[in-house]
C-alpha cells in the first residue's frame, strides 16, 4: 500500500481552546483480502488541561479523535461490514482510554447517533482516572458510520463527569463536556 493509497485527515471543527496533538496513518486490521488503513486525528483541551495542572500539578487530557478508514480493495459499506467496523472501532477505543491512564474501562451503553445524515451506532463507556490523589469518574463515547467511496469514520473522546475521591470539582462542567463532544462528532467529514 502506497503513501497515495491512505485516507486524508477528516476535517474535525473543534471549539477554541482546544489543539491538535497529532495526526497518524496506519494499517488498523486485515480480514481477508481487505485492509483497512485509518487516518487519524487528536484534539485536547488545552484550557481544561492547563486548569487542572494548575489544581493538582498533574494533567487530564479531555480529548477528541477523529478517524477516516479506507478499505482496500474499495467496498460498499453494509450492515455486516459496518458491524465489523463498529467492533473493532469499539476495542480499539478502549485500548485508546487505558493508554490514556484510564482505568476501570467498561462499554456501559449503545445507543443511535445522528451524524452526517446516517444513524450511527454511539458507544458510550464509563472509566475511572487518578490524577495526583484525585479519582475522577469519566465518560467516553465512540461512533462509527460509513462515508463516500467505501469510507467509513471513526470518532469519539473522554471527559470528566465527577470527582470520586479528592477536590477538582470546580473545573468539571459534564453537561457541557458532553455537549461539546457530541457537537465535536457531528462536524466530522
Amino acid at each position: 500500500m502506497s503513501a497515495e493509497d491512505d485516507p486524508r485527515p477528516p476535517s474535525v471543527e473543534v471549539p477554541d481552546g482546544w489543539v491538535e496533538l497529532e495526526t497518524t496513518t496506519e494499517r488498523v486490521f486485515s480480514v481477508s483480502k481487505v485492509t483497512v488503513t485509518a487516518t487519524t486525528v487528536v484534539y485536547e483541551d488545552e484550557r481544561l488541561r492547563e486548569r487542572v495542572e494548575r489544581e493538582t500539578d498533574a494533567a487530564f487530557h479531555r480529548f477528541v479523535f477523529a478517524s477516516r478508514l479506507r478499505l482496500r480493495p474499495s467496498a460498499t459499506p453494509s450492515k455486516p461490514l459496518t458491524k465489523l467496523v463498529t467492533s473493532r472501532a469499539k476495542a480499539g477505543f478502549a485500548d485508546r482510554l487505558e493508554a490514556r491512564g484510564m482505568a476501570d474501562v467498561d462499554a456501559c451503553e449503545t445507543r443511535r447517533f445522528r451524524v452526517d445524515g446516517t444513524d450511527a451506532p454511539l458507544v458510550g463507556y464509563d472509566a475511572t482516572c487518578t490524577i495526583e490523589g484525585t479519582t475522577l469518574a469519566v465518560d467516553g463515547w465512540v461512533a462509527v458510520w460509513p462515508g463516500a467511496d467505501g469510507e467509513y469514520f471513526v470518532a469519539g473522546g473522554a471527559y470528566p463527569t465527577h470527582v470520586l475521591e479528592g477536590d477538582l470539582s470546580e473545573v468539571l462542567e459534564p453537561n457541557r463536556f458532553r455537549n461539546d463532544l457530541f457537537s465535536i462528532l457531528r462536524s466530522v467529514r
